[in-house]
This record gives C-alpha cells, sequence and structure tokens, in this order.
C-alpha cells in the first residue's frame, strides 16, 4: 500500500471508528457505510490532516476509496 492509502485509512478509523482492517484498497463508500454527509466530513478531516483540499465537484466524482487516493496523489500529496 502507498503512504497516501495509509493516510487516509489513518483518517477512516481515527474520526469514524472504521476498523482499519476491514478497509481493502477497493473499499467503496458503500463498502464502508459512509453516506453523503460522513464524505463531507472525510474531506474536511483530509483537507485538516494533509493540507489537500477535494472540491465537492471532485468528490461527486468518485466512488470510494482508490478514487480519493488517487486524488490526493494527483494534487501532489506525498505522505
Amino acid at each position: 500500500m502507498s503512504k497516501t492509502y495509509d493516510t487516509v485509512v489513518g483518517v477512516l478509523s481515527e474520526r469514524f471508528n472504521i476498523a482499519p482492517e476491514t478497509v481493502t484498497p477497493a473499499s467503496t463508500f458503500d463498502d464502508l457505510a459512509l453516506d453523503s454527509l460522513t464524505l463531507l466530513e472525510l474531506v474536511d478531516a483530509l483537507t485538516d490532516s494533509l493540507g489537500v483540499e477535494i472540491t465537492d465537484d471532485e468528490l461527486a466524482e468518485m466512488s470510494g476509496l482508490p478514487d480519493i487516493v488517487a486524488k490526493l496523489q494527483e494534487k501532489g500529496l506525498a505522505v
């Protein structure tokens, strides 16, 4: 796994009490039981933690963890 993936899983675990072992690199938002409000909270938490913003329009095009990780890496996140 990438460091970006590990960071996102860490935020999911810490902020949303999602057990890291239940998250896979292919997890969808439905798999993680993340509704639209929780997704907005996740994006805010990632912005706070990582300093990289995902816009609402970008989020609307995403369906799961691979999309978030790819977008963060595309924006130059190097954690």
